[in-house]
This record gives C-alpha cells, sequence and structure tokens, in this order.
C-alpha cells in the first residue's frame, strides 16, 4: 500500500510538471498582442518568440532524452525546471523584441527535457498496460496547463502587465524542482556504455521509428502550431484579451475530457480509431473557422482541438516507447517529441505572415490542409504497426521487422 501510495505521488510531481510546461509553452500566446504593443513592434515580430521557443523545445528534446539515458531521468528534470526559471525571469523583465526572443528561446530549451524524458519515465516505471493511460493523464494536466496559460495571461494582463504570466512560472518552476527531488530514478544509468552514435544508430535502425520521426513533424504542425492563433484572431477581431482566452481556455478543458475518454475507451477502441477521429476533428475544428472568427467558431475549433489532442497526441508519444528497447528510450522518445515541435515551430514561422496581416481565414485553410493527410496516414499506419507486432508475437520472432523490439501481449490490444 505504500509503495502504491508513493508511486501516485510521484505521477502527481509528473502531472504538476506537465501542467507547468505546457503553461509555459502556451503562456506567450495570448499575450503576441499585448506583448507586440508594450514593445512597439508587429504581431509578426512577436510571434518569432513563440516560433522560438517551438524551435528550440523541438530541437533539445533529443539532447536531453540522451543525457537522461546517461545521467537519470529525474536529475534532468530537475535542471530543466530550474533553467526554465531563469529563462522566464529574462522573458518577464525583457525591455526590448531581442531578450524576449532570447528569453523565450532559453525557455524552450529548458522545458524540452520535461514531456519526453516524463514520457521516458513512465516507460520505465510502468508495464505497457498502464502506459497509454498514464501519458494520456500526463497530456490531460499538459492540456489544464494550456487552458491556465490563456486565462491567467488573459486576467494578469488585464489587472497588471503581459510580463506578470510568465513571471508567475519563474516562481513556480523552482519549488517543484526541489519537490522532484523526492522521486526515485527511473532506472540505474549507464556508466557509459553506448556512445551517443551507437545510440542513435541503434533508434534509426528500427523501420517504425524512422517513419515515426518523419510523420511526427506533420502531426506536429497540424496539431501543435496552427491552434496557436486562436486566440489571435479573437482579439484581432475586437474581443478582450480576457475573453479571448476564457474562450481558447476551452482547448484544455476539452482535453481533459477527451483524456477521460481515453482511460474508458483504451481497451475497447483501438489506437488506430482513436488516430482517425481524432483527426477528422482536429481537421473540422480549423475548417469551421475558416469563414469568420467569432466567439463561436473560435469556441468550437477550440473544443474540437483540444478533444483532437487527447486522442491523437498520446497515441504518438506512446508509438515512441513501443518501438524502442530500455536503453535507447530516452532518445527515441526525445527524437519524437522533437519532430513534433519542430513541426509546430515551422507551422507557425511560416504562416506568421498571415497573422500579421490579419488574414486568419486563410492560416485556417491552410491548417486545415495540412491536418487532411495526418488525418489519413496516421490511422492506417498505426493499425499496420499493430498488426506488425501482433504478428511478432504470435511467431515468437524477437526483434523483427523494422527492428522493433517484440512486443508484450498488451501491445495486441492497443492496436
Amino acid at each position: 500500500m505504500d509503495k502504491q501510495r508513493a508511486e501516485s505521488k510521484h505521477l502527481q510531481l509528473l502531472y504538476a510538471g506537465s501542467f507547468l510546461g505546457n503553461f509555459d509553452r502556451i503562456v506567450i500566446t495570448p499575450l503576441l498582442l499585448p506583448a507586440a504593443k508594450g514593445l512597439h513592434v508587429s504581431v509578426g515580430s512577436v510571434t518569432v518568440a513563440l516560433t522560438a521557443y517551438l524551435l528550440l523545445f523541438g530541437i533539445m528534446q533529443p539532447v536531453h532524452g540522451l543525457i537522461s539515458d546517461v545521467f537519470g531521468r529525474v536529475r534532468v528534470m530537475r535542471f530543466a525546471l530550474l533553467g526554465m526559471c531563469v529563462a522566464d525571469v529574462l522573458s518577464g523583465f525583457a525591455p526590448n523584441l531581442g531578450l524576449l526572443i532570447l528569453g523565450r528561446a532559453l525557455a524552450g530549451a529548458s522545458a524540452a527535457a520535461l514531456l519526453p524524458v516524463m514520457v521516458a519515465y513512465v516507460g520505465d516505471r510502468l508495464p505497457f498496460e498502464r502506459r497509454q493511460r498514464t501519458v494520456a493523464s500526463l497530456l490531460a494536466a499538459g492540456a489544464v496547463g494550456t487552458a491556465g496559460a490563456t486565462v491567467v495571461a488573459g486576467v494578469f494582463t488585464h489587472l497588471w502587465s503581459w510580463r506578470a504570466a510568465i513571471l508567475l512560472v519563474a516562481v513556480c518552476a523552482p519549488v517543484l524542482a526541489v519537490a522532484f527531488g523526492r522521486m526515485p530514478e527511473a532506472h540505474s544509468p549507464a556508466p557509459g556504455g553506448m556512445r551517443v552514435g551507437e545510440r542513435l544508430a541503434t533508434v534509426f535502425r528500427i523501420g517504425w521509428f524512422r517513419f515515426l520521426v518523419v510523420f511526427a513533424v506533420f502531426e506536429g504542425a497540424a496539431m501543435l502550431g496552427f491552434f496557436n492563433f486562436f486566440n489571435a484572431a479573437l482579439q484581432v477581431g475586437g474581443h478582450s484579451i480576457v475573453d479571448a482566452g476564457l474562450v481558447t481556455g476551452s482547448y484544455g478543458l476539452a482535453a481533459v475530457a477527451g483524456g477521460l475518454a481515453v482511460r474508458t475507451l483504451g481497451e475497447r477502441v483501438s489506437a488506430a480509431t482513436h488516430f482517425a477521429v481524432g483527426g477528422v476533428l482536429l481537421c473540422a475544428g480549423y475548417l469551421v473557422c475558416v469563414p469568420a472568427q467569432s466567439m463561436a467558431t473560435v469556441l468550437v475549433g477550440s473544443v474540437l482541438s483540444g478533444l483532437a489532442f487527447a486522442l491523437v497526441q498520446s497515441i504518438v508519444q506512446t508509438w515512441g516507447t513501443q518501438v524502442a528497447p530500455p536503453q535507447v528510450r530516452g532518445i527515441a522518445t526525445s527524437l519524437v517529441a522533437s519532430a513534433v515541435y519542430t513541426g509546430a515551430a515551422l507551422s507557425t514561422y511560416l504562416v506568421s505572415g498571415l497573422a500579421d496581416e490579419k488574414h486568419f481565414g486563410p492560416l485556417f485553410a491552410i491548417a486545415a490542409a495540412v491536418t487532411l493527410p495526418v488525418a489519413l496516414v496516421g490511422p492506417v499506419a498505426r493499425a499496420r504497426f499493430a498488426t506488425t507486432l501482433a504478428r511478432q508475437q504470435a511467431g515468437a520472432a524477437g526483434p523483427g521487422a523494422g527492428g522493433a523490439p517484440a512486443p508484450l501481449p498488451a501491445d495486441r490490444r492497443r492496436g
């Protein structure tokens, strides 16, 4: 009983870390217009701060994954939280655009350690049949952080300054870093073992992993890039930052509801079906906002995007833990997450000009066009992967097609 209680507390700390990490990632989104006015620059220029965060968030994830494989997951997460504190102090007090961009970039580089290392930690400590439910809960906690960031940023900006919500993260991060010190390491850190090149070679010899990394770039663009402009679209339309935050905050609540659905239906509905439903919902959410960006259409778009996030993103993250053996699971999950957020960064950068010109209808049309192939390819690929795992299990072939590790019995159920 004591062991179960301790494990529950450790998972709660991970959920808190996911909440804070997503809060930090999203907090700049509702601040694009207020920060642009405060710094006397264009919205497109401030969007570079968002892009810089997402880009460094993506690039640094494999680095953190490698380090966590060697030195331990908990140690890396604690240093990441301290790095977020320093970066957000710089961002919160930035007197000009250049320092804001630098601060957000450093915050992204630090926060990059949280999600992939958390997923690897879960993969190390929990059996497969509990992983996707736990990862879904991690992502749901992060989605609450997303909702919290949009609401808190709006309220804090209205009451004090656009800088206040960023500085809130700087206060909370070191407190959480201290709390993480109570968590046990997931596994014994490797004393030297495989070199970086050997670890990378190991994961890239896995055929399904190579597919997943490429696919994740497009999935990240669709899932985590374009929705960042929902809030700005409302503010440009004349709505207050508080109202825009309350509307787009529905994204997080919908993601929590979707996470509960994943936990409830996880053993009865295949991952491929989850992916298909999520892809359709995301595409519909963007299409609704093409003709007009009113409170009603953005509310619908936010809710559908949040549901889609819960249904799809836990599958993509868990997929990374399935194709990689434990000794390289950290680098595998981080490379998948890196691809996701690199795609998100590219998408925000490529459409920032449309946001600057206030052309949000064409922006969301592009979002729907990018989402459609993801919604079509993802379910088919996931179903084929499940078939590959089932054949490996049936043939007791061990490392089989594509170099993936032999599946557990639960793998067949989660196809």
